[in-house]
């Protein structure tokens, strides 16, 4: 942390008249804020960040001394040390700015298998935060539920389905599997059958009764969701653009399905599901033979699907949450619960960077009996390659707080602004529903706050936030990506400037 840095967040803060996911503002004229344990925790489990006191959010993050230097760092030093675990260490920097006294303040992220940082007054589940857009938020059970699993080495598919029996795995799966494993690997020849089995996370028998692990029943399982009824893929064909279009025949589902059976047989099915529902282009070649080629490719709809089933949270936590594959008319997306596991990035995905995961016996599983995890590490890549060979958008990876979502997007499809256009050169009226209705149709936040800026540019984020009924952090974070992506700028002051887009 160098002065310059400190100076660029404050100017930053002060033209955009915004925190961030990394900056936060304090002031400190009449003592130490009574709390800074929320804001410290949640940099500390998410990417880290900067506390700068001395910065008035509320009076257009104007500067203003700050009541002692010496005595602040104290009494956040002290803070760090006795009231949160783990122990943070601060990294302090005093400036003068403006000729006001401030004191920025440096949280590092903690290691992975150092999380969650909590606020020990209140306990692990009530004083665990992340850092959300501007906003300090608590952990949710799950998410601290998935650091402690991660520190702990929990291997959630090696646990045995409780009231399953060997037999309900595919005996002649079984067989063919032993079979195999003995030739490729002699040396597991010695052991007995049973032993082979528990060795390779497919049986497990510590309370003496041999019952089928997560990982076993979900690759050699005669009929999984009999006893693990959620771990399905719910497949549907949405008549529109966003949930809750109705059909012309007012029907919610043009199609939908529930896909059951192991991680195999739900990959092949819902393939089958999509290639059903999605249109096809017809290609002749030079010698006049016809194929129907989809619009999507389906080697990248594969690897999505597959990653879907095999890096899904297979908690008890997440138990009654299964797959969800959504067709809509301009896209299909892909959600599965758990967030990225263990040091996992979103940034990192596609690259070089090896990836940790979270069910290792359910791929060395797959690999041993089938092709589903041939192209283990290069998934994403392939999915980036396949949708540029099809001069389609790359695919869109999202974290939602306990949900990992892929989104393919059609090529070029019409925007609302030409819609508008269209309806307007043809001489029909343009009423407030259709202005209210194409706002509501339109698929991401940012797409919204760019119409709002079109219609006025003067408009403010609290205007925003009560046009789309969100909170005003939703507003701020989005804008802040929208600028740092260069879409968007702001021109003079917050009370009288106004939107440039870019």
């Amino acid at each position: 942390m160098t002065e310059k840095e400190v100076i660029d967040a404050i100017k930053y803060m002060q033209k955009y008249q915004t925190e961030t996911d990394k900056i936060e503002a304090k002031t400190a004229e009449k003592g130490c804020p009574q709390k800074c344990y929320d804001t410290i925790s949640a940099f500390a489990n998410k990417y880290g960040g900067i506390i700068i006191f001395g910065i008035n959010e509320n009076n257009n993050f104007i500067e203003q001394d700050v009541y002692d230097v010496n005595d602040l760092q104290k009494q956040i030093t002290s803070l760090c040390t006795t009231s949160l675990e783990p122990k943070i260490r601060p990294e302090f920097l005093a400036i003068t700015y403006n000729n006001k006294k401030l004191l920025a303040v440096q949280i590092n992220e903690l290691p992975q298998k150092k999380k969650p940082c909590y606020y020990k007054n209140v306990g692990i589940n009530k004083g665990s935060y992340i850092r959300i857009g501007d906003s300090d938020e608590h952990m949710t059970d799950y998410e601290i539920y998935s650091l402690q699993s991660y520190v702990d080495g929990i291997e959630e598919d090696l646990r045995p389905i409780k009231r399953a029996e060997f037999e309900d795995l595919n005996q002649e799966k079984i067989s063919n599997y032993l079979i195999n494993i003995k030739k490729d690997k002699p040396n597991l020849s010695k052991f007995s059958d049973e032993k082979i089995l528990k060795l390779n996370g497919i049986i497990e028998n510590s309370t003496g009764k041999i019952r089928p692990t997560l990982a076993g029943m979900m690759v050699f399982g005669e009929y999984p969701q009999g006893y693990l009824p959620q771990l399905f893929i719910a497949c549907v064909v949405v008549p529109g653009r966003k949930l809750g279009d109705i059909g012309e025949m007012g029907q919610r589902f043009d199609d939908n399905k529930r896909v059951e059976g192991t991680i195999e047989e739900m990959l092949e099915e819902s393939l089958s599901f999509v290639r059903k529902n999605i249109p096809a282009r017809v290609i002749i070649d030079d010698n006049g033979k016809r194929e129907d080629v989809p619009i999507y490719p389906m080697k990248a709809l594969r690897e999505a699907i597959a990653n879907a089933l095999i890096h899904r949270d297979y908690s008890s936590n997440t138990e009654g949450a299964y797959i969800y594959l959504r067709i809509f008319d301009d896209r299909i997306e892909i959600l599965n619960p758990g967030d990225l596991y263990g040091n996992n990035r979103l940034e990192n995905l596609g690259t070089d960077n090896m990836l940790e995961v979270r069910n290792n016996t359910i791929i060395r599983l797959l690999e041993e009996t089938t092709d589903i995890v041939e192209n283990r590490h290069t998934g994403i890549a392939t999915m980036r390659d396949e949708m540029k060979k099809m001069n389609l958008p790359e695919p869109e990876f999202e974290t939602l707080r306990g949900t990992f979502k892929v989104t393919f997007r059609k090529e070029k499809v019409e925007s609302n602004e030409q819609n508008k256009t269209e309806k307007i050169q043809s001489g029909q009226k343009w009423t407030e529903a259709d202005r209210n209705e194409m706002i509501i149709t339109m698929e991401s936040t940012q797409d919204k706050i760019l119409y709002l800026m079109k219609e006025n540019p003067s408009i403010t984020q609290v205007m925003m936030a009560n046009e789309l009924g969100v909170a005003r952090s939703t507003i701020s974070s989005n804008i802040q990506k929208m600028k740092e992506q260069r879409i968007i700028e702001r021109v003079g002051s917050d009370r009288k400037g106004y939107w440039k887009i870019l």
